[in-house]
């Protein structure tokens, strides 16, 4: 049985194709970059901090959109709307469905650059 896909494979071939040898700097930065949104999303969870978890979703969004990791693209979308409105403190388990997509999507993307 095949794992199911945490990121449109034509997308992300595309833009493998289009940087070629820049491809693998690009995902290792994605990577790195995925872990610090996400403790800022804590953080501002914690801190009931909005503008934070709303510039972290903004950026883990942006990002993950450029590579065709469309469930955690929507998931940031929900929450970065969710800070605009003022409500973080009511949404933990959306940041931790966010946390949780974005590990697959970092896991599958090892997977296929390895």
């Amino acid at each position: 049985m095949t794992q199911p896909s945490h990121i449109s494979l034509p997308q992300f071939e595309e833009l493998r194709a289009l940087l070629d040898e820049d491809f693998v700097d690009l995902i290792h930065t994605y990577m790195q970059d995925s872990l610090q949104r996400l403790s800022e999303m804590e953080t501002a969870y914690a801190n009931l901090d909005n503008r934070l978890g709303y510039n972290a979703a903004h950026g883990l969004k942006g990002a993950s959109s450029n590579l065709g990791a469309t469930e955690l693209t929507e998931l940031c979308y929900k929450l970065q709307e969710i800070c605009r409105t003022g409500h973080i403190n009511q949404h933990e388990q959306l940041i931790e469905d966010i946390k949780a997509e974005c590990h697959a999507v970092t896991d599958q993307m090892q997977s296929i650059i390895a």
